[in-house]
């Protein structure tokens, strides 16, 4: 495994020049946060769409001891990964606290990961403190790309001419049993065959800023670590035992007597909730907010926005007192800038 030793070299790779060729002629600019942005708008998400999500990135992890590896250092049970599907997970401190978040995938004895890119440096280096005498190696890769497809007709109908990861793009306690249309689906092929399915899909289904992804993910209840908001909550504070990204049964992993006894030894005081903003209003990752009956102290953290047009439209934040928190506010120096609470595809209860 020596070609794959993990260095800084291997694990901090730009944008793929191709992918991004291919977006600008599409009209698309890369602006903050790598993220993708057409000229045109589209205030509702339309029954079909693509979209390029440049904001993830793909690490490899390879090597005979990966599989025990990594179930010593997440949440998920490894043992649960299964063709088709992403597992959803955390990485934590041994304080609890989540480092990052992500969706893993198998493919011939290699296990795949996707994140934000804004924590990829961070988590290598630190999974590579861990590594000791243990046979993986890991290293983004580039040359693969993450969509969204929400297609009327089978995946097949796509030129992929290599192989492909494709998988709902949420865990199943975040989709309506009672509809019964195709879940949406994650996709992780080569530039080449992401290339070949927009154009395939030109005329028929739009192509839509990556930040619908982001928008997507806050309507599925489903939280995104970055690098402004790792290190800052439990699993718990974000709902991942909620949707399956804990497990309770496995063995030891950073963190984990610290999450399990928030489990069994008492009630989660602070939960996810998903929020609209009555006005317009522009917030960052990572800002806090307040409620009304509390305005002198800080009540949770803002853990997602969408920016559509530039404008902070929904969020997903991570709360005190979830419960009872009804007024909601950006923060002390913004008390009129009121979120509404809106329902989640789950219970919290």
């Amino acid at each position: 495994m020596s070609e794959l030793v993990a260095t800084r070299d291997n694990y901090t790779s730009p944008m793929n020049r191709s992918w991004l060729a291919f977006l600008e002629s599409k009209g698309g600019e890369i602006v903050e946060g790598q993220r993708t942005e057409f000229p045109h708008f589209q205030e509702e998400i339309p029954d079909q769409y693509v979209i390029p999500c440049t904001q993830e990135s793909v690490i490899c992890f390879e090597g005979t001891d990966v599989e025990s590896f990594l179930q010593s250092q997440f949440t998920c049970d490894i043992n649960n990964l299964k063709d088709n599907e992403f597992l959803f997970g955390a990485y934590c401190n041994p304080k609890g606290r989540v480092l990052a978040t992500f969706r893993l995938f198998i493919i011939n004895g290699a296990i795949y990961m996707v994140c934000h890119h804004s924590i990829v440096t961070s988590l290598l280096d630190r999974l590579k403190m861990f590594v000791m005498r243990a046979d993986v190696a890991f290293r983004t890769r580039s040359d693969l790309v993450v969509i969204c497809l929400n297609v009327n007709s089978e995946l097949g109908r796509f030129p992929v001419t290599t192989w492909c990861q494709a998988g709902p793009a949420w865990p199943k306690e975040c989709y309506d049993e009672s509809k019964s249309t195709q879940p949406v689906q994650l996709i992780v092929v080569p530039v080449s065959d992401a290339i070949d399915i927009i154009k395939e899909s030109e005329g028929e289904i739009r192509l839509l800023d990556s930040d619908y992804w982001n928008l997507l993910q806050i309507r599925h209840g489903v939280a995104s670590i970055t690098a402004s908001t790792s290190d800052l909550f439990t699993p718990q504070n974000l709902n991942l035992d909620l949707i399956s990204g804990v497990s309770f049964t496995k063995g030891c992993y950073p963190g984990q007597e610290i999450v399990a006894r928030l489990r069994y030894l008492g009630r989660v005081k602070q939960r996810l909730l998903r929020g609209r903003f009555q006005d317009e209003c522009e917030v960052r990752v990572g800002q806090s907010v307040t409620l009304a009956d509390r305005t002198d102290s800080k009540a949770g953290v803002i853990v997602n926005a969408s920016a559509l047009e530039g404008v902070t439209t929904e969020c997903l934040l991570s709360v005190h007192g979830f419960l009872e928190a009804e007024n909601i506010f950006c923060s002390r120096a913004q008390p009129s800038k009121q979120i509404t609470t809106l329902p989640l595809p789950y219970s919290l209860q």
